[in-house]
């Protein structure tokens, strides 16, 4: 019953924003996007099976595509799917698969993937440590967890500082009802405690501090 009570609160947490979320996210973070996919090409290669946890509308997920053999973007709002594989017709990109899909439990085998990606998702979800575990699961031996993550506790200028204590209320009253407030050494740890060496790290945006950890399976 808890289980379903989460799917369903994520659920309609992203498919009420589907429709307007890239022309909301794009206008703020376009750069830290950009960052985001070249960090992940830079990583991965044309031999690469690759799957996203939590693809949202497939931003970095059809960026990424051009350098691997294939990948499966997956997320738990069919409305954000259905947006990720109108872009992919759109673009005429033939080497991705969107599929509904719950993070904490994929149905792939293990060791399928040479590579995860978990682009903004750790912050906003409730058990982010069930996500970490089950990317382990679905590497290969010296695979490669790609990753963002907003880190709400990490300093920032006081206007924007302001912005994240409203967000802490809103999450306080239930509006938000799934909210970390990470440093990038939380999210170290988190990475360890699930079997990661954390190989790199790097600040793709300042405020919040959105940022990215490339973690190899131990």
């Amino acid at each position: 019953m808890e289980e379903a009570r989460r799917q369903r609160k994520e659920r309609s947490i992203w498919s009420r924003q589907a429709a307007a979320y890239d022309a909301r996210t794009l206008g703020a973070y376009e750069e830290a996007y950009a960052l985001s996919v070249e960090k992940a090409c830079a990583v991965l290669s044309s031999k690469d099976r690759v799957v996203e946890i939590g693809c949202g509308t497939g931003i970095v997920t059809l960026g990424v595509a051009g350098c691997v053999e294939y990948l499966i973007g997956t997320d738990i709002s069919p409305e954000m799917i259905e947006v990720a594989r109108q872009k992919a017709h759109e673009r005429e990109v033939e080497n991705v698969d969107f599929r509904v899909g719950d993070g904490y439990a994929l149905p792939f085998d293990d060791a399928s993937f040479e590579a995860v990606l978990l682009f903004n998702v750790l912050h906003v979800v409730k058990e982010p440590q069930a996500l970490l575990r089950e990317a382990q699961r679905l590497l290969t031996p010296s695979g490669c967890l790609v990753s963002a993550t907003d880190c709400y506790a990490e300093s920032v200028p006081l206007g924007m500082r302001l912005k994240l204590l409203l967000q802490d209320f809103l999450k306080a009253i239930g509006v938000i009802p799934f909210l970390w407030s990470f440093t990038i050494d939380d999210l170290r740890r988190r990475f360890e405690a699930a079997s990661f060496e954390v190989v790199e790290t790097d600040v793709l945006h300042s405020a919040p501090v959105n940022a990215y950890l490339l973690g190899r399976t131990c």
